[in-house]
């Protein structure tokens, strides 16, 4: 890990939070050394298969592998904005916009190998795997990630649900092992205060 908290920090000022076309540029060049990732791509038939590889207060990066139409369902990433680069195979977006006559409607985004996307923590999507051979990317968040919603039909419309990152971990991903304090299982970093 500290090969790459290194390589990151060459590239972003440490200790604080990145602009979201920080983001997007840390995703595509990282996303462009495979001897940080490729060693942890994994395509499981039966889950998405997600594996941390780099985590501090201020930057959180993973690599997710898809397979057969796995999804993430509809989601934020509450404080967090992020950054998603396709490193192989196909993804699709789904989203939520408002037509011209005021509507609510989903819309697909293809997001090809080679494509880099970025969002804001409040965007609302879904991201699934589009068919074909099985995809990988690499996703970046700043701040980290230790709270996302869920989104699911209920009484009334969606509905949210606030899940932190150690129920994502509980979830079946894999954090890096530095990650963790010995001993100890997966657990959210509470965000540094307003002073901080």
């Amino acid at each position: 890990m500290t090969e790459l908290r290194d390589w990151i920090y060459a590239r972003v000022a440490a200790g604080e939070n990145l602009s979201r076309l920080q983001l997007a540029d840390l995703a595509v060049a990282l996303g462009r050394e495979p001897r940080f990732w490729a060693e942890h791509v994994r395509h499981d038939p039966n889950t998405r298969y997600f594996h941390q590889l780099y985590r501090d207060l201020n930057v959180d990066v993973w690599l997710i592998c898809w397979l057969d139409a796995q999804d993430t369902g509809y989601h934020d990433h509450d404080l967090s904005s992020g950054a998603v680069y396709v490193v192989e195979g196909a993804l699709c977006e789904d989203y939520f916009y408002r037509d011209a006559g005021g509507w609510i409607n989903v819309e697909t985004r293809a997001r090809p190998d080679g494509e880099v996307f970025d969002f804001d923590g409040s965007s609302i999507h879904g991201m699934r795997h589009s068919a074909g051979p099985p995809a990988s990317s690499i996703h970046v968040y700043s701040p980290a990630l230790w709270r996302m919603g869920y989104y699911e039909p209920g009484e009334g419309g969606l509905r949210r649900t606030s899940i932190t990152y150690a129920d994502e971990m509980a979830g079946g991903g894999h954090a890096h092992p530095d990650a963790l304090v010995a001993g100890e299982s997966a657990r959210p970093l509470e965000p540094a205060s307003a002073g901080e």
